[in-house]
């Protein structure tokens, strides 16, 4: 007993011992602890960095798009009428030039007749008229003739009596003289006055010739005249029959060019109306090309233009891509939308794609094949300055205004600000400030 009890004492003396050797070494342990939490408080933020990189960039947009008929035409009647035949239905083929349907228009018909009646009419009055002008012609030809005769008589006339006077005066002097008889020189007074009234009925003559021809002129230019209204009424009735005969063409609808029915809005007995307000009986799409129609927006139209590669994706199509190019664009934005139209244009020959079919349309806005590119998270916007923070050698972060150009999902191009010895923070950089201390956790090389 009293030995078990000397072992439980010198067990307990010895647990005493080592306890107050344990109490004299804590200040030191402590001491060890606090310093190392102080080490870790004081360690660096670690961020992922890397050097940007000299590679190709192709900065690209995606717009919802449609497909549309490389022409569509809605067919109206131009001439009213009522539907007498229908020759086709949605879905068919169409030459150019086939007939469609047929229209019927009594009324218009019954006027044609009558305009070609008054063309026939004058016509015909337009023979007389001619003839008119004929005869006055030859009246004046007559009345000229005429003219010249008497005019003729009356110089031959005026020569008689020129010798007359100069006979009578001399046989007057020989009758003085008593070298011929008085009655000799009597006689040729009286032929010289009979001459002399010859010569004034002459006169009268190729006055009155003259007004006949005067009169003969006035009939003709009137008969000529009167041949001119009659032909201008002529052409006027040619011109209202061809009118006519136009309209009454218009009774038969015919296709405008190869392509598809693509509506149907007639049927026979139907009221077709001409003019405004009136209902289409056709529309017609040429499909062997199609556009393909986006638009974009504001910030990236400035960068396409015709040829611009583009990528066509049909949804209906199981995703199936076109390749093709930009073929046109508006050239101006819409204002309400602040978009471009473009259009993409593609063969259609297998009539795989249908107007109205929804597309998706992918358009490279702009490439560079040795571009100067960091990751999308590198790039930084302060007070509308684009920036990168680059890590100095000491582990200082420098902020680095730059210019960027194309863009990508997860690149960006550096057109100017960085250089490919930098090294920059690539994600997350908006956390950190310029002139803090950092840790690169990995470098490029």
């Amino acid at each position: 007993m009293l030995m078990e009890f000397s072992k439980l004492a010198t067990a307990s003396l010895l647990l005493l011992t080592l306890s107050g050797c344990q109490t004299q070494t804590d200040p030191a342990a402590a001491a060890d602890a606090g310093a190392g939490a102080g080490a870790r408080a004081a360690e660096l933020p670690r961020v992922q960095t890397g050097r940007p990189q000299r590679k190709g960039i192709v900065q690209s947009t995606e717009q919802p798009g449609q497909v549309r008929a490389w022409l569509q035409v809605e067919i109206y009647p131009r001439s009213g009428g009522i539907v007498e035949q229908v020759l086709v239905d949605i879905g068919n083929v169409t030459e150019p030039g086939q007939l469609l349907a047929v229209l019927t228009a009594p009324e218009l018909e019954d006027e044609l007749r009558q305009k070609q009646a008054l063309q026939r009419q004058a016509e015909a009055e337009i023979g007389q008229a001619a003839a008119a002008v004929q005869l006055a012609m030859a009246t004046e030809h007559s009345a000229e003739a005429d003219e010249a005769e008497a005019a003729a008589g009356r110089r031959r006339i005026e020569s008689e009596v020129a010798r007359l006077t100069s006979e009578s005066q001399r046989l007057q002097g020989l009758a003085e003289s008593g070298a011929v008889t008085l009655r000799l020189a009597e006689e040729a007074v009286q032929k010289l006055a009979a001459a002399e009234s010859s010569l004034e009925e002459l006169a009268a003559a190729v006055r009155s010739a003259a007004a006949r021809r005067g009169e003969a002129r006035a009939a003709c230019i009137r008969a000529e005249a009167d041949l001119k209204a009659m032909e201008a009424r002529r052409d006027s009735a040619a011109a209202e029959v061809q009118r006519l005969q136009t309209l009454c063409g218009y009774l038969q609808i015919r296709a405008p060019f190869a392509g598809t029915v693509t509506a149907r809005n007639a049927d026979p007995g139907d009221l077709a109306r001409a003019g405004q307000g009136s209902a289409s009986l056709f529309t017609v799409a040429e499909t062997s090309r199609v556009r393909v129609t986006a638009r974009v927006p504001e910030a990236d139209a400035v960068r396409i233009s015709p040829g611009s590669p583009a990528t066509v994706r049909i949804p209906a199509l199981q995703q199936q891509l076109f390749s093709g190019t930009v073929s046109r664009t508006s050239w101006t934005l819409d204002e309400q939308t602040r978009t471009l139209l473009v259009e993409i244009d593609l063969e259609n020959s297998l009539g795989t794609l249908r107007p109205g079919m929804y597309a998706s349309v992918e358009l490279i806005v702009g490439q560079n094949d040795s571009a100067l590119v960091v990751p999308k998270g590198a790039v930084i916007q302060q007070d509308g300055v684009s920036a990168c923070l680059a890590v100095g050698t000491d582990g200082v972060l420098q902020k680095k205004p730059v210019n960027t150009g194309l863009r990508t999902a997860t690149e960006i191009e550096i057109v100017s600000g960085l250089s490919e010895d930098d090294l920059v923070i690539t994600a997350n950089t908006a956390a950190y400030r310029e002139g803090q201390k950092v840790e690169s956790a990995v470098k490029s090389p």
